[in-house]
């Protein structure tokens, strides 16, 4: 994400001189009598921080390869306890992984990610960026991550982000002595190099231009992991992640817990504080404190700039320690104080706080106003002064828009200006995007707990970068929308005290009319016996919006090909939306003539005096065939890969309940599916797990997706006894290379065979992986039936794995399906065709 502050930093800071009255009657405010009203808890808290902001001029970055692998604990260590300025910098937005609440994969699940990010650092009171590289999934070593990113051009990125944000101290979980995570350690390399490279003028010289300039890190730290011990000779800083916030009541690794559970796609996580420190203990391997607590965090100091000042002490508690800027640049960050003493004393008293606020932002102003200006670090600090302004007048600016903002068009912004304080203010200038919206024609009284409303005609920017949708625009820049920015000048008492108050918020762009699937895309059809041309039809969703101002009506058009359109097309409806309204379109496509479609459909909105830009659908036709007569029932997962790909065998099914598993009759179902993750999803069906291991004895046919090792293996600690009928424990062992080879161990088996003969074929154009989490060991009573490895290393056998089970059937299988299949690659179709028909003749 690039960061607008520092141009919003300009721009606040030439309002302000253009606004500020310099001869002020100081006295009149100090005179002014206090409100009898109290602070709220909320306000209280956001005044603390404001001033605390204040005492500290440094900012420290954490570095990581995907979303939720940051340290949130030191980086609301650093900014709770110390005021530091805290970023998070990621290398991509985590869109290879897999998602634990949806159906969202790749670049749609990388545009959720990029959003509970940011709701994590909201909490976490960091800013977060993306260096915008491509999570490809999981890689073993950082020359596969290097060969998707190209090691130059992450570390270009890089270091133009250190840049732009100029940390003074870098940390980061990542090492490159770790053998984990490729993507791990091609993140950790570029953090060292880019330590150097930031400050080499020759390094990117292209960069240095409209106020980037080259950039001195003073340190750079990497986590001590579990036991590890450092060298005598090196400095560690710890971080007491069970230190309690004074002013929040709170842990800070409370705090953290509270962030992390915004990663909602790569949970589920603990509940509560209890759980999580024994989770972490558990997977750290590091001894904690006292029950319920958690182990120090500990870093390392490995990279220093040459004169940097050293830690004050060899063992201490903030990266900060020691730093010191030269004396020019520290006149210009001096915190206020009141009779030698921190604001922060004075959170309670904010009548007072603001009075020398003003005091300060003046005399500042008029002693280094210009230096100011020119110096970064002396203009961050500016701003945080007149955040810290408008917290203790109680005064809060938000922008809302009427709907997503499109290129061309005239949008009204509601801008609203609260006065939240204990005393009267006047509103004054009001500004968006730079251009005033309330002229200073004479300043309007707004009392303590008065709101008002201006609204602005935006016209949004012809070549305006789209935001929406957002999958599509992950890579470009404009993932996060637009970056609107509104100034208001107030003043306290006869226009005098004028203080300055920003705000910001990201809106969507999008086209005018913008078509979008809501089903599953690619279409897929599978061969169907209904006595036509052998294919089932598909129901197909699509949702049209009119993002503009004006009533629309026009012609939806269907055509069954992806290439050039000529005629009619093969189904035409009439759309008649009004301005700002979206309407469902259902689509029931012929399977006859799917199977005979050139690649995939078109759709196409029309009228006599425009086409608006049109949606390709990819039709996937695969020859999966099934036995007659099933019936299948499912325990879902996090997605609809599984019920959608039953739908397109054709194949009558029912999702089902836990506490339907318990209470049903599963003798009816052919075959019952745990879909992936299901035991750690819904906890519940381990309890009733023996009720599908009584189905499959019986002569049912039991079907299990992949499952992580530590929700699968038994535990005694979360009651989770074996779940296999037989003895099958789970490793962490991936094949990661999509096209790794398939060897069959039992090729005639009859699960390999029927009713689909499987071959080399099948394991074509898969996607990003084979498996994961692979069986480490399991009972003589299975069969493995294939095999696979990454380059250079040995075969795993427990991707496939089948076992009677006295009448019925068991099948255990660690293979990504559902990316399969919901990616439409004809084998995997075939492959679950056989499962499900597994025993049925």
């Amino acid at each position: 994400m690039k960061s607008s502050k520092s141009r919003l930093g300009r721009n606040v800071h030439r309002l302000f001189f253009a606004a500020l009255t310099i001869s002020l009657s100081i006295s009149a405010l100090y005179a002014q009598p206090a409100s009898t009203a109290t602070q709220s808890p909320e306000d209280h808290v956001s005044l603390y921080q404001a001033l605390l902001d204040l005492q500290n001029p440094w900012t420290v970055m954490c570095v990581a390869a995907h979303p939720d692998d940051e340290d949130g604990t030191s980086l609301i260590v650093m900014r709770r306890k110390y005021g530091a300025h805290t970023v998070s910098l990621f290398s991509t937005f985590g869109e290879g992984g897999q998602n634990a609440i949806g159906p969202e994969l790749y670049e749609e699940l990388g545009a959720i990610r990029a959003r509970e990010t940011m709701a994590a650092a909201e909490i976490q009171g960091s800013e977060p960026h993306f260096l915008g590289l491509k999570d490809f999934g999981y890689s073993k070593t950082r020359d596969e991550a290097f060969k998707f990113w190209g090691h130059e051009e992450g570390l270009r990125r890089m270091v133009l982000e250190i840049r732009r944000l100029r940390p003074d101290v870098i940390i980061t979980n990542h090492s490159v002595t770790n053998n984990d995570h490729g993507q791990h350690q091609a993140t950790a390399l570029m953090v060292v190099e880019a330590f150097d490279a930031a400050a080499d003028p020759n390094k990117f010289p292209e960069q240095l231009k409209d106020g980037v300039t080259t950039w001195q890190v003073q340190r750079l730290f990497v986590r001590v992991r579990g036991n590890q011990a450092a060298s005598d000779s090196t400095s560690i800083v710890t971080i007491d992640p069970n230190e309690k916030d004074p002013v929040r009541g709170v842990g800070y690794a409370e705090e953290a817990l509270c962030a992390l559970q915004q990663h909602a796609t790569q949970g589920p996580w603990p509940k509560t504080f209890a759980e999580y420190a024994n989770r972490f203990r558990a997977f750290s391997g590091q001894p904690g404190g006292a029950t319920g607590q958690l182990p120090m965090i500990r870093y390392a100091l490995v990279r220093e700039a040459k004169g940097s000042a050293p830690l004050s002490a060899k063992e201490s508690h903030s990266f900060l320690d020691g730093l010191r800027l030269p004396d020019a640049e520290a006149a210009l960050v001096v915190a206020p104080q009141i009779g030698g003493k921190p604001l922060t004393d004075y959170v309670d008293k904010p009548a007072t706080v603001l009075a020398e606020l003003s005091v300060s932002s003046v005399e500042t102003s008029r002693q280094h106003g210009t230096a100011i200006a020119n110096q970064p670090r002396a203009l961050a600090m500016r701003n945080r002064m007149f955040r810290a302004m408008g917290a203790a007048s109680g005064i809060i600016v938000s922008i809302s828009p009427k709907g997503v903002l499109v290129p061309g068009t005239v949008t009204d912004i509601t801008i609203t200006v609260s006065n939240n304080g204990t005393l009267t203010t006047q509103v004054g200038r009001l500004d968006l995007e730079g251009k005033p919206i309330a002229a200073e024609t004479g300043f309007q009284s707004l009392s303590a707990g008065e709101k008002r409303t201006f609204i602005a005609h935006y016209n949004t920017p012809v070549n305006a970068q789209l935001s929406v949708p957002h999958a599509e625009h992950l890579y470009d820049g404009g993932e996060f929308g637009s970056r609107l920015k509104a100034v208001a000048v107030f003043s306290i008492v006869h226009d005098s005290h004028q203080f300055v108050v920003p705000s910001e918020t990201n809106v969507d762009i999008a086209r005018p009319i913008e078509l979008a699937s809501v089903s599953t895309s690619p279409i897929v059809t599978t061969p169907a016996n209904d006595g036509k041309c052998g294919f089932h039809p598909v129901d197909f969703k699509l949702r049209v919006s009119n993002n503009q101002n004006d009533a629309i009506s026009g012609a939806l058009r269907l055509f069954l090909t992806t290439g050039p359109i000529m005629g009619r097309g093969s189904s035409t409806r009439k759309v008649e939306l009004r301005a700002r309204e979206k309407t469902d379109e259902l689509f029931t496509l012929d399977g006859c003539q799917l199977s005979k479609s050139q690649g995939g459909v078109t759709f196409i909105l029309e009228n006599q005096t425009k086409t608006w830009p049109a949606l390709l659908v990819p039709i996937v036709v695969t020859n999966a065939k099934v036995a007659p007569d099933l019936r299948v029932a499912y325990i879902r997962g996090f997605d609809f890969s599984l019920p959608n790909a039953l739908n397109a065998l054709g194949v009558e099914s029912k999702e089902v309940s836990v506490d339907e598993i318990r209470t049903s009759d599963l003798s009816k179902f052919t075959s019952v599916i745990v879909d992936n993750r299901v035991y750690e999803s819904k906890p519940e069906l381990i309890a009733a797990n023996q009720k599908l291991l009584d189905y499959a004895q019986a002569g049912g046919n039991l079907i299990v997706f992949y499952h992580k090792s530590d929700e699968w293996n038994p535990d005694p600690r979360r009651n989770r006894p074996q779940l296999a009928p037989y003895k099958l424990l789970l490793s962490n062992e991936r094949v990661t290379d999509e096209n790794a080879p398939i060897t069959f161990i039992e090729p005639d088996h009859p699960l390999l065979n029927v009713p689909n003969k499987m071959g080399q074929d099948d394991f074509k154009d898969w996607i990003q992986e084979r498996g994961l989490y692979y069986p480490r060991e399991w009972d003589p009573q299975f069969h493995a039936l294939v095999q696979s490895n990454d380059p250079g290393e040995a075969p795993l056998k427990g991707g496939l794995l089948v076992a009677d089970y006295g009448r019925g059937h068991y099948i255990y299988t660690s293979m990504v399906w559902y990316r399969e299949l919901r990616g439409g690659v004809p084998g995997a179709y075939r492959m679950l065709a056989n499962m499900i028909s597994y025993g049925r003749k």
